[in-house]
């Protein structure tokens, strides 16, 4: 990037930060805080922001646009997951503590995000814990309408994600101790619930928690998914792609 964009890079950035939802009660003296750990970032329709399997290293707030997930199964091809517009962010492997992104976003109209590496964010809670910690939270409440009355465990996944061993302070501590005592099995519950009422509202189907084994997340397709033969897609596509961004320990995701 030559000298004229970047200058006009920066003379853009606090009339980006002023338009993310996410920051909009936020005081001046806060925004100021956080500026520089942000950059923007102007992408044309058909960009790609990452590919899954890539190292997870940015995190993105959409300014405007829009992305669209995808996600490629071992065994079939890559299908659309969901899509992404304004205020909404993408790259959760990178605060989940994740090493590589789970799937791949790309551009489906030109788009603007703001931009901030794992290393800007772990250096902005460092530095600035009371600032740093009303961005996690931030960052929390926007991903935890996906599951039900989860947003103090999507908070302690988030602070554990990008916690730094020797530098955890009395409210860390808690968040770590409170990320151990998380029940899997609840937060993939309540995942599966909320991936079942979107695909009962669209398609007329619907998703069942059944059990782990290993690595293997068991559920029960039923409703209009019952004999689909885009059943696999909703199995591979809306439900292994999406635990997958929150769970990548888990290998498979199986209908039985």
């Amino acid at each position: 990037m030559n000298a004229w964009l970047l200058l006009i890079n920066i003379l853009k950035m606090p009339e980006e930060l002023l338009k993310v939802r996410l920051f909009q009660d936020f005081s001046p003296a806060d925004m100021q805080i956080i500026e520089p750990y942000f950059s923007y970032l102007n992408e044309l329709t058909g960009s790609v922001l990452f590919f899954q399997g890539d190292p997870a290293e940015n995190l993105y707030i959409v300014v405007s646009g829009e992305l669209a997930l995808k996600y490629k199964p071992y065994d079939s091809p890559e299908i659309v997951i969901t899509r992404l517009k304004e205020d909404d962010v993408v790259g959760w492997s990178t605060v989940l503590g994740n090493s590589t992104y789970t799937s791949s976003a790309v551009c489906t109209t030109d788009v603007e995000v703001l931009q901030i590496t794992a290393t800007h964010l772990r250096k902005l809670i460092s530095e600035h814990p009371q600032t740093g910690t009303m961005v996690m939270d931030r960052l929390a409440e926007a991903v935890s309408p996906r599951w039900k009355n989860s947003h103090s465990q999507v908070r302690a996944m988030l602070r554990k994600g990008m916690e730094m061993p020797g530098q955890l302070d009395g409210d860390e501590i808690m968040d770590e101790t409170l990320a151990k005592d998380l029940n899997r099995e609840a937060q993939l519950q309540a995942l599966v619930e909320q991936l079942s009422a979107y695909i009962e509202t669209y398609h007329g189907g619907s998703v069942d928690y059944v059990g782990m084994e290993n690595n293997t997340l068991k559920v029960h397709l039923g409703g209009a998914c019952l004999g689909c033969p885009l059943s696999p897609a909703t199995l591979h596509g809306w439900v292994e792609g999406t635990v997958k961004q929150f769970f990548p320990e888990i290998t498979h995701v199986e209908a039985v």
